[in-house]
């Protein structure tokens, strides 16, 4: 009798799932750069409140972001980046970093992520487990 193996899962299925609508990677990006209310986010993102509340809802139940009062009693919330939301970081480089090299827009100042301390941009690398470089050609996607 031989066992059944478990499907093997996508992860770009599973992240998509969670963050591969319209809106979400952008709630994540302004959250990150200080938009922490419901009304400087829609203002920011100029996204209807039905839509953000939605979106925003999506991040919280999955653990992206979480929120909590302004203060004690108040109706107001913040939204804060959990753990979760930070590991985005190097993805949102990366996209940044995709989309300034492949656009084929001109005349168009592209949005950087910089080193505070230097001011020089930073850029994500494919590294082993000890840290070293690997070449794309060395990649193999296994399942």
């Amino acid at each position: 009798m031989s066992e059944s193996k478990p499907a093997v899962q996508c992860g770009i299925e599973e992240a998509l799932s969670v963050i591969g609508d319209r809106w979400s990677l952008l709630i994540v990006r302004d959250v990150l750069r200080g938009f922490n209310r419901f009304d400087s986010l829609q203002d920011s993102l100029q996204i209807s409140r039905n839509i953000l509340t939605q979106r925003l809802s999506n991040l919280e139940e999955t653990g992206i972001l979480v929120k909590a009062p302004i203060k004690p009693g108040a109706r107001r919330m913040l939204y804060s980046a959990t753990p979760k939301c930070l590991a985005l970081v190097p993805v949102l480089v990366s996209l940044i970093d995709w989309s300034t090299h492949w656009s084929e827009k001109t005349n168009v100042r592209w949005s950087r992520v910089v080193d505070k301390k230097t001011g020089e941009a930073v850029k994500v690398d494919l590294v082993n487990k000890e840290g070293e470089p690997v070449s794309l050609l060395d990649l193999d996607l296994k399942y």
